[in-house]
C-alpha cells in the first residue's frame, strides 16, 4: 500500500477524516480512529491505545476491534466507489486470534468484490508494533441503488431535520 494514495482512489486522507467525522456516529468518532494509508487495494486505520478501551492487563477489547473493523471496512467502500455511500452492514463475523495488549491497532480492510446490491469486504488487525495478524473480520454490506436516492437520503442522521 502506498500512502495517501489519491491518484487510485480519487480520495485523500482528509477526504475519508471528513466521512468519519461527517458520516459515524459520535461514539464511534470517539475511538479516535485515524488514516494511515490509502492503496489501490484498500485502506489501513489506527486506534490508538487507550485505557479505556482495555480489559484488564491492557488487552484492547473485541468490540472496539469488531467496531474498527466494520468503519474500516465502510471507508475502503468508500474509497473503492470514490465517495461515500451510506452502505448497511449485512454480516460481520470477527475470529479473535491472540491479544493485542497496549498498543496501537492497525486495520487494513480491502474490498474483495463489490457488486450493484452487495459488497464483500475483509479486514486483518494487527498491533502497531507487529506484523502477526491478531483478528480477522468479513462483512458484508447492502449496497443501496445511488440513481434512486434522494439528495437528503445521502446526508448523514444526525443533520435530518424531523418534518
Amino acid at each position: 500500500m502506498t500512502s495517501d494514495n489519491a491518484a487510485t482512489t480519487g480520495l485523500t486522507k482528509a477526504n475519508l477524516s471528513a466521512i468519519l467525522a461527517d458520516a459515524f456516529a459520535p461514539w464511534v468518532q470517539d475511538l479516535n480512529l485515524s488514516v494511515e494509508e490509502i492503496g489501490s487495494d484498500g485502506i489501513t486505520m489506527r486506534l490508538p491505545a487507550e485505557a479505556r478501551l482495555s480489559r484488564i492487563g491492557g488487552i484492547v477489547s473485541g468490540q472496539a476491534m469488531t467496531a474498527m473493523a466494520d468503519t474500516t471496512m465502510v471507508l475502503a467502500l468508500a474509497a473503492h466507489f470514490g465517495g461515500f455511500r451510506p452502505v448497511a452492514t449485512v454480516d460481520i463475523a470477527m475470529s479473535f486470534m491472540r491479544a493485542i495488549k497496549s498498543s496501537d491497532v492497525l486495520c487494513q480492510a480491502r474490498v474483495r468484490r463489490a457488486g450493484r446490491s452487495l459488497a464483500f469486504v475483509h479486514a486483518e488487525l494487527r498491533a502497531a508494533d507487529d506484523t502477526q495478524i491478531a483478528a480477522v473480520a468479513n462483512g458484508t454490506f447492502a449496497v443501496p441503488d445511488t440513481g434512486a436516492a434522494s439528495e437528503t437520503d445521502r446526508q448523514p442522521m444526525r443533520t435530518r431535520s424531523k418534518t
